[in-house]
């Protein structure tokens, strides 16, 4: 980090030690959350179900990538230095905070922060139009950076005038709040083990998102 003030050097430090301390320590026995679930007709969420039980009792989707799941009890807030809060995963929390804070840093100016957010948004649709499987916001590991300027884009193979615009706010690559490959909330965070939902191969592009796979 080599740019870093010495303050946000001790900043990222002290969060590190932090996440470290918490993603060790034990699981709690009992689970709860809620999620909405998706429906690709409406494009929108539709209904929230609550979930109950002990961790004994999760089942193999509910145990998401590095360890993490949609329980309430594995999440932690994280705050960066600009005033902005989210909710990650305890496991990954403290090299989130330190990514977004280097990239602060190295000028990324940030309006908004989206973590945790147990959906159903992934996988086939059933008859109703719902989705079936959890999405990586479910699990804390993803993360939308200033949603309002990085929409999801659909017909999208390379960023151009055909794509379209399926949720949140306009791209505009070259302002200051949409990320581009160059931004550097994208290298900190890649670097932090977190792909770019704008390299995303096929037809959607998702400019505002990060997890470990780009999905």
């Amino acid at each position: 980090m080599d740019a870093l003030s010495a303050g946000r050097r001790g900043l990222i430090a002290a969060a590190l030690l932090a996440g470290a301390a918490a993603a060790q320590s034990p699981a709690p026995r009992e689970c709860h959350y809620s999620y909405t679930i998706w429906n690709a007709r409406a494009r929108r969420s539709l209904g929230r179900r609550a979930v109950a039980k002990p961790y004994s009792e999760l089942t193999a989707e509910e145990k998401g990538p590095l360890g993490c799941t949609p329980c309430e009890e594995d999440q932690v807030e994280v705050r960066l230095s600009d005033g902005l809060r989210f909710r990650a995963c305890r496991v990954v929390a403290a090299r989130v905070r330190a990514a977004l804070e280097a990239s602060l840093a190295d000028g990324q100016r940030l309006v908004g922060v989206v973590g945790y957010r147990p959906q159903v948004s992934k996988g086939a649709a059933d008859a109703q139009g719902n989705r079936t499987l959890l999405s990586n916001h479910s699990f804390g590991v993803a993360f939308d950076l200033n949603e309002d300027f990085n929409g999801l884009y659909d017909r999208c193979p390379t960023w151009g005038p055909g794509c379209v615009l399926i949720k949140d706010g306009p791209y505009r690559p070259g302002s200051e709040l949409s990320l581009t490959e160059a931004s550097p909330a994208v290298r900190r965070m890649k670097e932090a083990g977190f792909d770019w939902g704008g390299l995303l191969p096929g037809k959607q592009k998702d400019f505002m998102h990060f997890s470990p796979n780009g999905y």
